[in-house]
């Protein structure tokens, strides 16, 4: 005969069958979360156009004065050029490759990846997912300060002080720095790390300071070839003539005048001649008095009676 249960042994026998129920129970709804969300991801991905991906770029924003031009012609209001708006919207094409994952972190994730090293986007750009399977573009771009001359070859950089792809202009320059553009491992420009040296940077924060005055469209750029050696920067002007700055703007060196006061040299030589290089192959003003190297023009330059008379007064101090 069967030996009854007791009550403990039923209570213990319903508990084990419980804890069994609910583990089955748990485990029937992970495995359909888990089977159901990728059935739910092919059906949607199903729907979508499976051979094309629509990228949404938000662009730069086009400057001030090309603002209304690009209104009139029903363009992108943006200064990025049309070539390099194509060559991103590639590049984030090809990342967000195959169009099957169009419902999959990992894609926004390559396409994010894959901009901020493209050299366009200071850091990594936000990646959203919009309705009709639009994949949304926005992030912070690098803006495009100067080309850096090094080795007779010309490379973009950014006011970051980081390389950029080729394809936009702009006027201002950099000569000759001591080092040439970051590399990466398989020798290729590395867009994420700044240029190596102080001098273009130095450059840079010159330039930033230039770029506000009236006068800017004297400047060609800045030679920063003497900076690793005695810490001098140069603004070159559209006529090829020099005008000795000196220290950079932030740390002036021994001796110098401060960056206010070199600014207001410049603000008086154009006030007084309409130009900021006095229409001398070499001045110098970083120092309480302008000084002026006359040697290759002499004879061929004829200055107004006031500032010839600065000059003279300069050379008397100088001589007693």
């Amino acid at each position: 005969m069967a030996k009854k249960l007791s009550a403990q042994s039923v209570n213990s026998l319903k508990t084990y069958a419980s804890a069994a129920a609910i583990t089955l129970l748990c485990g029937g709804l992970v495995a359909a979360m888990v089977f159901g969300n990728s059935s739910l991801e092919r059906r949607a991905s199903a729907v979508l156009d499976p051979h094309e991906v629509i990228i949404d770029m938000v662009w730069p924003a086009a400057r001030a004065e090309a603002d209304s031009q690009a209104a009139a012609d029903k363009t992108p209001r943006t200064w990025m050029p049309l070539a390099c708006r194509e060559q991103i919207l590639s590049l984030a094409k090809t990342a967000a490759s195959p169009s099957s994952d169009l419902l999959k972190a990992e894609q926004l994730s390559r396409i994010s990846k894959a901009l901020e090293q493209s050299g366009w986007f200071a850091k990594l750009p936000l990646i959203t997912r919009k309705p009709g399977g639009v994949i949304r573009v926005d992030g912070q771009w690098r803006i495009p300060a100067a080309n850096v001359r090094h080795a007779n070859q010309s490379y973009l950089i950014s006011w970051d002080g980081r390389p950029m792809p080729t394809g936009v202009e702009t006027s201002l320059s950099i000569f000759d720095p001591a080092v040439g553009p970051p590399r990466d491992s398989t020798g290729d420009r590395d867009f994420t790390r700044p240029w190596g040296g102080e001098d273009v940077a130095a450059c840079l924060e010159l330039l930033s300071k230039l770029s506000v005055q009236p006068w800017l469209g004297q400047v060609q750029g800045i030679d920063a070839s003497q900076y690793a050696k005695s810490g001098t920067l140069i603004i070159v002007t559209d006529n090829n003539t020099k005008v000795v700055w000196g220290g950079r703007p932030s740390k002036p060196a021994l001796g110098e005048v401060s960056t206010s006061q070199k600014l207001e040299h410049l603000r008086q030589l154009v006030k007084d001649t309409k130009r900021i290089d006095a229409n001398y192959p070499l001045i110098y003003i970083n120092q309480e008095r302008l000084q002026f190297d006359i040697s290759a023009t002499a004879t061929a330059i004829r200055l107004p009676e006031e500032l010839a008379a600065k000059i003279a007064d300069s050379e008397d101090d100088a001589g007693r």
